[in-house]
């Protein structure tokens, strides 16, 4: 039978992973849009002229939406 101390330990344990997950999936995710997109568009043997801005489709995929999941991450993990 699950004990109520031992279900809010593990609550706790749970939100301090949630908040470090979402500290390292924030900063993946700057490392993935402004190093790995680009790396990726530039191995490109056809060349490749794109922008990769913040503010367009391709930003929305793989900046905006990681970057959500990890603030809300990060938002429960701190809230005790």
């Amino acid at each position: 039978m699950l004990d109520y101390r031992e279900f809010s330990v593990n609550l706790g344990e749970m939100k301090t992973l949630s908040l470090l997950f979402g500290i390292l999936l924030a900063i993946a995710t700057f490392v993935w849009f402004f190093y790995f997109v680009p790396l990726g568009c530039a191995m490109n043997t056809t060349g490749c002229r794109e922008r990769f801005d913040v503010v367009s489709e391709i930003g929305l995929l793989h900046f905006w939406a990681p970057l959500t999941v990890a603030g809300l991450a990060v938002f429960y993990g701190a809230k005790r």
